[in-house]
């Protein structure tokens, strides 16, 4: 199963260690996207399944939970935010820098990238 995934916050990978950029589209497995989807870093844009996934797709129940207590386990994982080490930061550019903070409601009052960088550092803290 391929799964289509629109990133829509600039992250470093951790397993490659590249920056992948808001906007890119990303093949993920399901587990990866599961930890995508726990960092908030973008949202799913499409799932291809082969002809043998199809054919055993079974529809989930919801195992009697309202929607309330559904809507709940999507809020405690907004909760879960990634924090940057100043690393991760000094690879970014000064571009992907302000992306971040954007992405982070980071309100940035420097233009120097080691000035925005220990801004969000210290913004993470809060």
């Amino acid at each position: 199963m391929i799964i289509k995934y629109e990133v829509e916050r600039t992250f470093k990978d951790k397993y490659s260690k590249e920056i992948i950029v808001k906007d890119t589209v990303l093949d993920v497995t399901i587990e990866r996207m599961k930890e995508l989807n726990m960092k908030k870093f973008g949202r799913v844009v499409d799932i291809i399944l082969d002809s043998d996934e199809q054919e055993n797709l079974i529809p989930e129940a919801d195992n009697g939970k309202t929607e309330n207590e559904q809507t709940d386990k999507t809020e405690n994982v907004e909760e879960n935010i990634e924090k940057y080490t100043k690393e991760q930061l000094e690879n970014m550019t000064v571009n992907q820098l302000k992306d971040l903070a954007e992405e982070l409601k980071c309100e940035l009052t420097k233009a120097k990238k080691e000035e925005i960088i220990e801004e969000l550092l210290k913004f993470q803290e809060k």
